[in-house]
C-alpha cells in the first residue's frame, strides 16, 4: 500500500516533514505530491552532505536497503535511467532529477516528469548540489 501521496515510499522516521499529514504502515503521509517530491530533495540533500553519498549504490543502499529490497535489481534500473555507473559521483542537479524520476517509479511506479522535480526545487529553493 502507497501511503498518501508518498511516491517515493520515504518512511516516517519522527522528523516532520513539510506537508506531512501523518503516517501510513511506517510511511509519510503528505498533503500533496509536490510536498513528498520537496521531502525527497531534502533528503538526497541530507545524503548528499551528512553521509556524502553522492553515487546511485550509496543512496539506493540507504533509501532502499537489501534487508527490505532487491536493491541491486533497484541499482541498475537507476544507471539505466540516468546513463550513471553505480559507482560514479553524481555532480550536477540533472542527473539528480532523472534520479528522482527512476526512484519515484521504483517505488510506487509514478511517472514523474523532469520539469515537475526541477519546479518544486525552484519553488521551494532546494538546491542538493551548492
Amino acid at each position: 500500500m502507497i501511503a498518501k501521496n508518498n511516491i517515493f515510499n520515504i518512511r516516517a522516521n519522527g522528523a516532520k516533514w513539510v506537508g506531512q499529514t501523518g503516517a501510513n504502515k511506517g510511511f509519510a503521509e503528505f498533503d500533496t505530491q509536490e510536498h513528498a517530491i520537496r521531502a525527497w530533495l531534502v533528503l538526497m540533500r541530507t545524503y548528499r552532505k551528512r553521509y556524502g553519498l553522492t553515487t546511485i549504490r550509496g543512496i539506493i543502499n540507504r533509501f532502499a536497503p537489501p534487508s527490505e529490497n532487491d536493491t541491486e535489481k533497484y541499482v541498475r534500473y537507476c544507471c539505466t535511467v540516468t546513463l550513471k555507473g553505480s559507482m560514479e559521483p553524481i555532480t550536477n542537479k540533472a542527473t539528480y532529477y532523472v534520479l528522482g524520476q527512476a526512484m519515484a517509479r521504483m517505488e510506487t511506479g509514478t511517472g514523474l516528469s523532469y520539469d515537475v522535480i526541477a519546479s518544486v526545487a525552484n519553488k521551494f529553493n532546494i538546491r542538493i548540489i551548492a
